[in-house]
This record gives C-alpha cells, structure tokens and sequence, in this order.
C-alpha cells in the first residue's frame, strides 16, 4: 500500500513528490485542472498573467478560437467605424472647395510605391496581411555572428528593403552569464541616473538562467523598428 501511495504521489501535480518524467508517460496521468488553458511557451504565459492583471485579453491560450474570432470581428468593426468618421470629417472638410476641383480633366494614374503595395503578392503581400489585418508575427533576429534572438509583435509597416516597424513587442534572447560577459573598454561616461527615463522610460529586462552559462533575457517594448538586414525569417503566429 505504500508503494501504491507513493506513485500516486509522484503523479499527482500537487504533491510534493511529484515526478515529471512519470507523470508524461504514465498511461492515466491525473490532471489537477482539467479545463486548464494551454500557451505556447512559458513567456506566453508570463505575458498572459500580465495581461490578466491588468483587465486585458491581448494572449488568448491554444484552442480558444472564439475568443480570437471575437477579438478580431471587435477590431474589425472598430477600423471601419474609424474610416467612416474620418470620411465625414474630411467631406466636412473639403465641401466647400468641391465646385472649384475639374472634374473633366482626364488625369494620368501615377504609379509609386503606395499604389503598387494593393497589388503585391508573394512574401511582402503576406506582410501587407499582416498589415491590414493587424496579425501578430514572429521575426527571429540575427547580430553578426547568428541568431539573436525572437521577437514576437504586431506588424505597423515594411517596405521592400524588409525593414519592419512593430508595436507590442516581446523580445527573447539569450547571452552568457554576467561572469562571463566582455564589456567594452571604450563604453565613454554612463549617462546620469534619470536622464534618459525622462525621455523615456528604459524596459526591464528580466534574465533567466538555462545553464551552461547561458542566461535567456526577456523585455517588453512598446514600439520598435528592425533594419532588413537583422531579419532571418518572419513567421504569421496568429490568423
């Protein structure tokens, strides 16, 4: 009987006997929290707590699809409800110029970068998706040497050189541990305590150690710009 109840112990979530690796392959694991919401990665649901903290429901888990069709049906109807009043607005506007604009003159159709953009296909007119549609993607970043790191965000804008401007920005990557890290000799004078946070205000980095001297950092930023030539490869995460 102690044998059974101490395997009943190792399987159970709750139990401070608790053995993963039984637990993943017994053949009837016993579950604490059935209904349980399930994320893709741990900083998913870090960030999903966040939000929940603060009223929000920016981290919908894995399986809840009517939430995101709710979400997104909400967001769809906000934008249209935004061009409507901006088209008033600006017919208010210009009512009183519309007897002195030709309206005979035939005027030649100007191609350029805003016009061609409607028609892309391919890579950039998945961005252009992204775009319109406000879906969240996830870009793995390079530095010189290779990968930096993940960044997962809401596409704002891109043009063809793949330079990407983003907002709601979750940004992972990984460094050694502050033992083992080089610090520039030439870094200059560090800037005075309170100078740039009333600028703006700078994100904190939390740092997690993996081991083998490698810590993962994690930080939340509000808005951000990536250059081309640092992008590796962007991929749609939500539809």
């Amino acid at each position: 009987m102690s044998s059974e109840s101490s395997s009943e112990s190792e399987l159970s979530a709750c139990s401070s006997k608790f053995d993963p690796s039984k637990a993943l392959y017994a053949p009837k694991p016993k579950l604490p929290v059935e209904n349980a919401p399930m994320y893709e990665n741990l900083q998913q649901f870090e960030a999903a707590l966040k939000y929940e903290s603060l009223n929000t429901s920016s981290i919908i888990s894995v399986g809840r699809h009517e939430l995101f069709q709710k979400r997104e049906e909400e967001k769809e109807r906000k934008k249209k409800e935004q061009e409507r009043l901006l088209e008033e607005k600006n017919k208010q506007r210009f009512a009183q110029y519309e007897g002195l604009v030709p309206t005979t003159r035939n005027r030649r159709n100007i191609k350029n970068v805003m016009t061609r953009i409607e028609t892309m296909m391919g890579p950039l007119g998945a961005l252009k998706e992204c775009v319109d549609q406000r879906l969240r993607i996830k870009v793995i970043t390079r530095n010189a040497n290779g990968i930096r790191g993940v960044l997962h965000a809401t596409l704002v804008a891109f043009d063809k050189q793949w330079n990407l401007a983003m907002t709601d920005v979750l940004e992972v990557w990984k460094r050694k541990a502050p033992s083992k890290r080089k610090i520039p000799a030439s870094l200059g004078t560090p800037v005075p305590k309170g100078t740039a946070a009333a600028i703006s205000p700078v994100p904190v980095i939390t740092e997690t150690p993996l081991g083998g001297g490698v810590w993962e950092c994690t930080r939340h930023l509000p808005q951000i710009m990536v250059r081309g030539e640092h992008v590796v490869l962007v991929n749609i995460i939500e539809r």
